[in-house]
């Protein structure tokens, strides 16, 4: 589009476009200067067309995703994490019946 083919009313001036779309005059700038934005310089001055404008602010169109569905081979990849056995001594688990009297006397004293 050239710069004769926008009606006058179309054309946006800087500061125009920073308030309508509520950015800084920096950030505008900024997207000036990479491209990211629809712009004419007219002279050394910066104008935009409302329309390109707004077609730029409308998000891409995603492509439909399937929803991810969770494989087997995944599932068996991943193993829960072993459980730690705590082993008494031997001498906590056996049963003394010579020491068991013997407490059992002094207890009884």
């Amino acid at each position: 589009m050239t710069a004769g083919t926008a009606p006058a009313g179309q054309w946006l001036t800087l500061t125009e476009l920073c308030d309508w779309l509520n950015i800084t005059e920096r950030h505008a700038r900024k997207l000036v200067a990479r491209d990211a934005i629809p712009y004419r310089k007219v002279g050394r001055l910066l104008r935009f067309t409302r329309a390109e404008i707004e077609e730029w602010s409308k998000p891409a169109p995603r492509p439909f995703a399937a929803p991810i569905m969770a494989l087997p081979a995944v599932r068996s990849a991943i193993r829960p994490a072993t459980r730690q056995v705590a082993l008494l001594p031997k001498s906590l688990i056996e049963h003394d019946p010579v020491k068991d009297t013997d407490h059992d006397t002094i207890r009884s004293a």
